[in-house]
């Protein structure tokens, strides 16, 4: 039983398909799927008088041959970004859990690090309104009608 085996055909990005034409119709939609990506971008993202962004820049010169490593490298930016800042209310700044991974000697500032954490949450916990509370007050507002006590 001789059965014939079926032969794959590779596009660019690396998928599979039945036909070779099949595999550059594949490549021509990929590839001005990345055109319109890049256009947009490079418009969304066009460099403004008033700012000084080397990678608005640097975007308006990305060729399309370029396109899918320098998504890469963003979206591993963002992932990077995710992973070692540290983000309470707003502020931000480098996880201590990051940084540990590469300055695992300098357990003194990050036990610092993370004791001034822990003060700032405490500290806001103490002193911060909570939002039931300022609720209550709104509502005791609105049912007396009037404010001029809280004026």
């Amino acid at each position: 039983m001789d059965k014939e085996r079926t032969k794959f055909y590779q596009s660019g990005d690396g998928s599979y398909f039945y036909s070779a034409e099949d595999a550059s119709k594949w490549d021509l939609l990929d590839r001005m799927g990345q055109l319109n990506l890049l256009h947009v971008l490079k418009k969304e993202w066009e460099p403004e008088d008033s700012s000084q962004s080397k990678l608005r820049k640097l975007l308006q010169e990305i060729h399309v041959d370029e396109f899918e490593d320098f998504m890469a490298d963003i979206l591993g930016i963002c992932e990077t970004f995710e992973e070692m800042v540290y983000e309470f209310e707003g502020n931000i700044n480098l996880s201590p859990e990051y940084l540990e991974k590469f300055y695992p000697d300098e357990k003194e500032s990050l036990a610092k690090l993370r004791r001034q954490i822990k003060d700032h949450k405490e500290w806001k916990e103490k002193h911060q309104a909570s939002y039931s509370f300022l609720t209550k007050k709104n509502l005791e507002i609105e049912e007396n009608g009037s404010n001029d006590e809280y004026c």
